[in-house]
């Protein structure tokens, strides 16, 4: 979904004094399906490997706080998605391409298996790694993924936003504006208009623990949010209280601890109804 933002202030407006997506010294490109995919990596070798995935129209700057968090704890891997900012790729970009690029950077630091952090676009090219690639991912967070495009998963002042946006874009490109790279915008809000295609039986296929996560006033729709939930087989869900979409940013500080919680504790699923049997046993 749309992610056009920098995430390098916090919601006190202290910024990071980083160089988060600009670091040369933990950057490198790599040639993945024809494309040149720009990463960086942060943290101690020898800590769990951690992705994180940026939404779209975002780049690794996007997702600053989370690395500044992460990097602490884990092996922290984080890209430009194909397209935006410092990688190349196709036109025709698709989620299952970005997935593969990522498959092919951690093949190329010979690491075996990740756990991923995806947001927005990020999550559902998160859920695609899961699916995919099931002995590739440990354990997976996907913040507010979509399965479909559209009214079923997005909420409709969101769809007239983007076709206004779609739009302008297309007379900007008439107009051959140079005031910002408009070719590359469209091929971002047509991936978003026409992806991603994800069943509910694939979601069955995901075998690695997840942790849905979703704001109570966001683009996708709650319910489409609690579907994704309700058929992955070892599923948390976390909904985030006064909280938007942009949470990453907004509300970072839980965002984070709760991503870590699950990250770093054994999953479990615990059954209220259980829980009541054994107040029951216990007051007999």
């Amino acid at each position: 979904m749309v992610f056009l933002f920098s995430c390098s202030e916090n919601q006190n407006n202290s910024k990071i004094n980083t160089n988060y997506g600009e670091n040369t010294l933990n950057g490198q490109f790599l040639e993945v399906n024809g494309s040149k995919i720009y990463f960086e990596t942060y943290g101690d070798r020898a800590d769990q490997p951690l992705i994180l995935i940026h939404g779209n129209g975002g780049s690794i700057e996007a997702m600053s706080l989370q690395i500044d968090f992460f990097k602490e704890f884990y092996y922290v891997i984080v890209a430009d998605n194909r397209t935006h900012g410092k990688s190349g790729g196709a036109a025709n970009i698709t989620y299952d391409l970005m997935a593969q690029d990522y498959i092919g950077i951690i093949d190329e630091l010979n690491i075996d298996s990740v756990y991923v952090l995806g947001h927005s676009d990020g999550g559902i090219v998160g859920l695609l790694l899961a699916i995919n690639y099931p002995n590739r991912i440990g354990k997976l967070v996907a913040a507010v993924p979509n399965l479909v495009p559209g009214e079923e998963a997005i909420e409709a002042w969101e769809l007239e936003f983007s076709k206004g946006y779609r739009e302008l874009i297309d007379s900007m490109i008439l107009l051959n504006d140079q005031s910002r790279n408009w070719q590359i915008e469209r091929i971002h809000m047509n991936l978003m208009r026409d992806e991603p295609n994800i069943t509910i039986s694939d979601l069955s296929k995901i075998n690695c623990p997840v942790l849905v996560i979703t704001s109570d006033d966001d683009i996708i729709k709650p319910r489409h949010i609690l579907q994704i939930y309700e058929n992955i087989p070892n599923a948390q869900l976390f909904i985030m209280p006064g909280a938007t979409h942009f949470m990453i940013r907004d509300e970072h500080e839980l965002y984070n601890s709760m991503c870590n919680r699950f990250l770093s504790n054994p999953f479990s699923r615990p059954s209220s109804k259980d829980a009541l049997m054994d107040i029951i046993v216990l007051t007999k």
